[in-house]
C-alpha cells in the first residue's frame, strides 16, 4: 500500500488538472480538496475521485475554465451557473457568494447549477466558518445518481444527499462541522471497501433483490459489466432510518427543487451536483463574539464526564477529522493499490509522467 507526503501528492494531482486544461488555481483547489479528504479521513471523497474527475473531463462532461457565472441576483439570493467547472471550483465561488451577502445583508442564500462533483461538502461549511459565518449546505446531484432506498423501499430512488452545519467557535482551528451523508454512509466509503477488498458493516446496503448484503460489489450489481442488479444504500438511522430520509427528502427541495435543476427522477444521469448554501453572520444577531463563546460553553459543557461503558471522551463534530489530518500530516496518506494505479493511469491518459515524490 503505497504512502504518500500530502504536500507532493498535492502537487501531482494538480499537475494532472493542469494537463487537462485546468487553470493553475482551479487546478490546485481541486487537488487541494482531494487531498485534504484523505489527510481528514474521508477517503471516500479523496484521492480515490481523482480517476474519475479525469474520465469525466475526457468525456466533456467537466469543461475546465468554464466561467462560473451568476445568471440571477438580489442582495440576498444568487443562482449560480458552474458551466460544468470543477464541482470545487463551483462550491468555492457559491460560498464566497454567499459569505459577502450575508455581511452585508445579515442572511443569504446562494444556489448552483450545473457543476462537477463537489467533493467533501465539509469543506464549504470549514469555508464559512473561518469566515465567521454559520453556514448550512446541502446537494443532489441534478435529478441523476439514485443510489439511496427510501425507509421500507427495496431499490434505488435517492442520492446520499450530504448537509453539513457548520459554525465558528473562539479558536478559528476548531470550528464545529458536522458533514454527513442523509444516507448510512457515502457511495465512495463502499468503493473504499471494494478497492480494499473488504466487507461492509451490515446495515449499509441491500443487494439487488433487495436483501441485506456486506458485499460492496453488491451495490454495483458486481464486477464490471455490472451483470446483476444493482443495489442499494440504506438511510441513516437503522431502525429509524425514516429520519435518514426525510433528511434526504428535504435535502431534494432545496438543492434540487428550489433551482433550476431538478429533483431526483427516475432514468436521469446528469450527474455532478447542484448546490444549496446558506450563510449567517452572527454579527447581526447575538454578535460574533457572544455567538461563539455560547457555542464554545457548549461544546465544553457535552464533553463533560461521566462517560458510557467503553468510551473515555466525547468528540463533537470537526474533532475526528483534525485529529486524522495532524497525524496523517506527519505519517503520510496511505493509498490501497487499487486507487494508485487507477491515479496513475489515468495521469498517462493526461500526458502527465510517473508520479516522482517521496514515497514511504
Amino acid at each position: 500500500m503505497p504512502n504518500v507526503d500530502h504536500a507532493e501528492l498535492t502537487a501531482y494531482i494538480t499537475r494532472i488538472f493542469e494537463a487537462l486544461g485546468a487553470p493553475t488555481e482551479d487546478a490546485d483547489n481541486v487537488a487541494s480538496h482531494l487531498v485534504d479528504a484523505n489527510l481528514k479521513g474521508h477517503d471516500s471523497h479523496g484521492v480515490i475521485r481523482a480517476a474519475q474527475y479525469v474520465q469525466r473531463t475526457q468525456e466533456g462532461r467537466i469543461v475546465p475554465g468554464a466561467t462560473v457565472e451568476v445568471v440571477q441576483d438580489t442582495p440576498t439570493t444568487a443562482i449560480v451557473d458552474g458551466n460544468w467547472n470543477y464541482g470545487q471550483v463551483v462550491g468555492r465561488e457559491t460560498m464566497n457568494l454567499a459569505i459577502e451577502k450575508a455581511r452585508d445583508q445579515g442572511v443569504a442564500v446562494a444556489t448552483a447549477h450545473r457543476g462537477g462533483h463537489a467533493g467533501r461538502i465539509g469543506a464549504y461549511g470549514e469555508q464559512a466558518a473561518a469566515a465567521g459565518m454559520i453556514a448550512i449546505a446541502c446537494v443532489n446531484l441534478h435529478g441523476g445518481g439514485q443510489l439511496v432506498a427510501p425507509f421500507g423501499g427495496g431499490r434505488r430512488r435517492l442520492g446520499t444527499n450530504p448537509i453539513v452545519f457548520a459554525a465558528p467557535t473562539p479558536n478559528p482551528e476548531e470550528p464545529f462541522v458536522l458533514d454527513m451523508a442523509t444516507s448510512v454512509g457515502a457511495e465512495g466509503k463502499v468503493r473504499v471497501a471494494r478497492n480494499r477488498g473488504v466487507e461492509l458493516q451490515p446495515g449499509w446496503i441491500l443487494d439487488g433483490d433487495g436483501r441485506p448484503s456486506t458485499d460492496p460489489l453488491d451495490l454495483y450489481g458486481g464486477d464490471p459489466p455490472f451483470s446483476r442488479q444493482a443495489g442499494a444504500l440504506l438511510p441513516v438511522g437503522g431502525p429509524v432510518g425514516y429520519k435518514g430520509f426525510g433528511l434526504s427528502m428535504a435535502v431534494e427541495f432545496l438543492a434540487g427543487a428550489l433551482m433550476p435543476t431538478t429533483a431526483t427522477r427516475p432514468d436521469d444521469e446528469v450527474g455532478g451536483n447542484a448546490i444549496f448554501m446558506l450563510a449567517i453572520d452572527p454579527d447581526h444577531f447575538a454578535g460574533r463574539g457572544p455567538f461563539q463563546d455560547k457555542l464554545w460553553d457548549l461544546i465544553e459543557m457535552v464533553k463533560e464526564p461521566p462517560f458510557q461503558e467503553g468510551f473515555d471522551e466525547v468528540l463533537t463534530a470537526g474533532e475526528p477529522e483534525r485529529r486524522r489530518k495532524a497525524q496523517r500530516m506527519v505519517s503520510g496518506i496511505d493509498l490501497e493499490e487499487t486507487t494508485w494505479n487507477q491515479l496513475i493511469e489515468a495521469a498517462a491518459s493526461a500526458g502527465v509522467g510517473p508520479y516522482e515524490g517521496a514515497m514511504r
